[in-house]
């Protein structure tokens, strides 16, 4: 009787919640029929919204209470139309009409524009994270940024918070002219996609969108998490990262018609522009005043983003003919390119085998170049269970060599890569020929202050294991001695940029401690010189090399 009248009621509260609502799906196109993808599809002032997938379709579930209410549709680049619901009900799939007018562009002059980074640039110690909801598509969240009068949007950054767990997500990034310090119109003409498999520091190449205005004063930036691909077995978790701050500059709105809501708090992100001086607002005093300034750190994060992107398009770090090597708490991956004498190239920390996609197309031509991906990194796996120092590092080299049963190699090692071959150099004499290395240290002392009490920062708010066992090798490591400097006997030449992250007396320091060693200081150049000054680079190694 008990689970015939439980059975009665679960009855009774379908029928009533299926009469308390309606439910509508269909199509979104444009006028020339196709499908557009992630249109926000809401009612004015509630929480009741949608976006449509990739392919065009919808589903809008409208409680009993907001029968009366209209249903707003709009997408980037399209007229907005409203519907009442017996409208929406009879005619589903919707066609939305191009807009006549598009955002008006500032024309600038054929002068060349001056860069700036605007936001936050770097982790600080106390950071917190806005999570997202995987199940609610349609939430935004962003930060508003005070730009120049004459203004063109070049990349966006933002970082994801390590401990996020997912195979891949797909995010939108929204672009709105700012009132009353709140998000207001749309100024982009199409959608703006952006996906990623990676955590930490991600950039968004806005370049191509040719997003140039003028006379707006702010403009407040969204992510919406669109789609997702979760890891197998492991609940999905998906967060930017935020610091602490009096001003309420964090963004949230639960769907396109719902209102803006404001709290304490700055995302980690920042975008950089090309901007004309004489449009200049007064945003050096208001926005950069709580940010490091040196034009080195600018100029580094926008050589290394472009570096990355850049090295990603290419065959390098995903050749179908690429290969791995068992060891024995590790699977390495490498690629072979060219032949000739053996080239090894060591990638730095939380490098990419791509990221060295300069050198690898110039030397294959002479050398067989062999490019690693170090464990943890890249497609190589590490399944150690504790810490370890770079000497790990360099007896993988060791075997990786002898597997590959080479007699004598030569080294291009950048930044931890120089360390490893350094190291490995000294330990083994009788099997390098020639060694380079790029933004290389000895101990933690040889790195800027700056950079490595940043270092420390990521590492007491990581709570991402894999990434804590990278940051301890630059806080921790290496501890190499002079003596193991005088072992190496065969010629290295040291190179490091006039701005590197490396202090260039530490840099000196251990160019005069190899006997065959020779400096090279390459000149407007920071810790990324392979990015922005590969063709002096390239050059002077092949010398070195062929010398």
């Amino acid at each position: 009787m008990k689970l015939k009248m439980q059975f009665i009621f679960f009855l009774l509260l379908s029928f009533f919640l299926a009469k308390s609502q309606t439910i509508i799906q269909g199509v979104i196109k444009n006028e020339e029929n196709k499908t557009l993808s992630y249109c926000a599809i809401g009612i004015k002032d509630t929480n009741v919204g949608t976006i449509t997938d990739e392919k065009g379709f919808y589903k809008i579930i409208i409680p009993n209470e907001f029968q009366n209410k209209n249903v707003i549709i709009n997408a980037e680049g399209y007229l907005e139309q409203s519907f009442n619901l017996l409208e929406l009900k009879a005619n589903p799939n919707v066609i939305l009409k191009f807009k006549t007018e598009n955002i008006k562009e500032v024309i600038l002059t054929a002068k060349k524009l001056k860069e700036k980074t605007i936001g936050q640039k770097s982790r600080p110690i106390i950071t917190f994270s806005k999570m997202f909801d995987k199940n609610v598509p349609t939430i935004e969240q962003g930060n508003i940024f005070e730009i120049y009068k004459k203004t063109k949007l070049n990349y966006f950054s933002f970082h994801i918070i390590p401990s996020s767990k997912y195979e891949q997500i797909t995010l939108k990034l929204n672009i709105y002219s700012v009132k009353n310090s709140l998000p207001d119109e749309s100024i982009l003409n199409e959608n703006i996609i952006f996906k990623t498999s990676s955590t930490g520091w991600q950039i968004i190449d806005l370049s191509k969108y040719k997003l140039i205005f003028n006379n707006l004063d702010e403009i407040a930036i969204t992510l919406q998490l669109v789609d997702y691909t979760p890891l197998k077995d492991t609940d999905f978790v998906f967060g930017i990262s935020a610091k602490k701050s009096l001003s309420k500059n964090l963004m949230f709105r639960f769907q396109s018609q719902s209102q803006w809501k404001k709290s304490e708090g700055t995302f980690l992100t920042n975008i950089n522009v090309g901007y004309d001086k004489k449009g200049k607002t007064n945003i050096d005093h208001k926005i950069m005043n709580d940010e490091p300034t040196e034009n080195h750190i600018e100029k580094e994060l926008i050589s290394f983003y472009k570096g990355r992107e850049e090295g990603l398009k290419t065959i390098y770090g995903k050749n179908p003919n690429g290969k791995y090597i068992d060891l024995e708490d590790a699977k390495i991956y490498f690629e072979e390119y060219g032949s000739g004498e053996p080239l090894i190239l060591l990638e730095g920390n939380n490098g990419l085998i791509s990221d060295f996609y300069n050198q690898i197309s110039f030397f294959s031509k002479q050398f067989r170049v062999i490019a690693i991906d170090t464990r943890g990194q890249g497609k190589s796996l590490d399944f150690a269970k504790n810490d370890y120092g770079y000497e790990k590092l360099s007896d993988d080299l060791q075997q990786i060599v002898k597997r590959l049963k080479l007699q004598k190699v030569n080294i291009i090692g950048w930044s931890d890569g120089g360390i490893t071959g350094l190291i490995f150099n000294s330990k083994n004499p009788n099997l390098v020929n020639k060694l380079v290395t790029i933004g290389a240290n000895t101990n933690p002392e040889g790195v800027k202050d700056a950079l490595l009490q940043s270092i420390k920062q990521g590492y007491e708010n990581s709570n991402d294991e894999r990434e804590k066992r990278r940051l301890n090798l630059m806080i921790n490591y290496p501890n190499i001695t002079i003596d193991d400097l005088r072992k190496i006997k065969n010629p290295v030449l040291i190179v490091a940029g006039d701005e590197d992250d490396i202090k260039q007396e530490h840099t000196a320091q251990i160019a005069e401690r190899i006997d065959n060693a020779k400096l090279e200081i390459i000149e407007n150049s920071t810790h990324n010189i392979p990015f922005e000054q590969p063709k002096i680079l390239n050059k002077k190694i092949l010398d070195f090399l062929k010398k």
